[in-house]
């Protein structure tokens, strides 16, 4: 396979087309995708009618993959059942065990609404994510695009001031700060307890560019060592000036569509659309950054 990248913003994504990845792909093409990875941080590649089990097998090929929560899923907020039989795959969709649309007051559909806030995935685990792949089943007519961030950029743009005073600064993230956010999921105790806080650098070097990158987005709660609001005020505003135009990149999907996002040098959202009345059927798999699972060990 001789794949083509194709760049889809004038920082960073790109498309990669020429490859199919139901079918085995050599180490060259492996090693491709990986390059552009680096180089763009988002990728998308169109057309790629993958089963579950494909999705994984490929997933696989870049490191360990991180399974989904049973949050949302207690007694009395949808039972223990899953629609997708793979806890590898984190399902990202408007619908319940049954396949039909959840209604506005479940459980899961609160903590949905989570992903229309900028952040990054697993940055609430000590053991945090490389990459994320997001495969589209089913899509609205209108609306539920993904936005994407480059924070690599965004460091790049800051005022030395600005960078100076994020050197050795640690957040602590949690993903019931992001809850309390959005949504109104309010967690049981064993859930509380099962995903305590994890902290992480404010400023980290992406390993595929060798680029700094800031890690931040709305599961960051505090700066540790610094008065709450001072903190709090910090975050917000390097998400603010993280997502500007300029460093955005906007997804239109399509079915079919593969995106995979380096979640060390990214942030992103996912825009609404009518979740009562069109079904969204997404699937994503998350690869856990080895280096963090090293630390964390």
């Amino acid at each position: 396979m001789n794949l083509v990248v194709t760049p889809l913003h004038s920082l960073f994504a790109a498309k990669i087309t020429e490859v199919d990845l139901a079918r085995p792909i050599d180490e060259t093409t492996q090693k491709a995708i990986e390059g552009a990875m680096d180089t763009h941080a988002v990728c998308v590649l169109p057309g790629q009618h993958l089963e579950d089990e494909e999705l994984i097998a490929f997933s696989r090929l870049y490191g360990p993959l991180e399974v989904e929560p049973e949050i949302g899923r207690k007694a009395g907020a949808g039972g223990r059942r899953r629609r997708i039989a793979q806890r590898e795959i984190f399902d990202i969709s408007n619908l319940d065990e049954c396949g039909d649309i959840r209604g506005e007051q479940d459980a899961r559909s609160s903590l949905l609404k989570i992903t229309q806030l900028w952040h990054t995935d697993l940055s609430f685990l000590q053991r945090s994510a490389k990459w994320s792949m997001l495969h589209a089943k089913v899509i609205p007519p209108a609306g539920g695009d993904t936005e994407y961030a480059d924070t690599r950029a965004a460091y790049d743009a800051l005022p030395d001031a600005m960078k100076w005073r994020l050197e050795g600064l640690v957040a602590e993230h949690s993903t019931w700060h992001s809850t309390a956010q959005r949504g109104g999921y309010v967690p049981t105790e064993e859930e509380q307890s099962s995903y305590l806080p994890a902290r992480h650098m404010l400023v980290r070097r992406h390993p595929g560019s060798g680029r700094n990158a800031l890690y931040t987005g709305s599961h960051a709660s505090h700066i540790v060592g610094m008065p709450l609001e001072d903190g709090q005020a910090l975050l917000a505003e390097l998400i603010e000036f993280a997502t500007q135009p300029q460093f955005v990149y906007r997804h239109k999907w399509q079915v079919g569509d593969l995106v995979i996002w380096d979640n060390r040098c990214t942030m992103h959202r996912a825009t609404p659309f009518e979740a009562t009345d069109h079904v969204r059927d997404m699937r994503r798999t998350t690869i856990i950054d080895r280096a963090q699972e090293a630390l964390a060990g």
